[in-house]
């Protein structure tokens, strides 16, 4: 399951929730109001400056989430996946490949 903090109207908000939807991958969107200082708050907290805000669930009894970074990262992201995986894992099985990916 992938967690996604967008920005209403955001082109690359938009890019990343259409590759989700095309991959056929679960996600949970949020949105976040146009108030600079909500938009400051979410920055600071995530560690990150741009929107969308992607983070991928690693560990389902956990809870637990790593950061993919934006939409560009999420197309490389989905790309390997698919590469790793030679379409024999579903889609939404992508937190299993991001483990062996990056040894999580």
């Amino acid at each position: 399951m992938f967690v996604l903090y967008v920005l209403e109207g955001c082109p690359f908000c938009e890019k990343a929730l259409k590759m989700l939807n095309e991959n056929k991958i679960k996600y949970q969107k949020i949105v976040v109001p146009h108030d600079d200082n909500i938009k400051k708050i979410y920055k600071e907290k995530m560690q990150m400056n741009t929107f969308p805000m992607i983070f991928v669930n690693i560990d389902e009894e956990k809870n637990l989430y790593s950061k993919i970074g934006g939409s560009s990262d999420l197309e490389l992201y989905i790309n390997k996946c698919k590469e790793l995986s030679q379409n024999n894992l579903p889609m939404d099985n992508l937190y299993k490949i991001y483990k062996l990916m990056y040894n999580k």
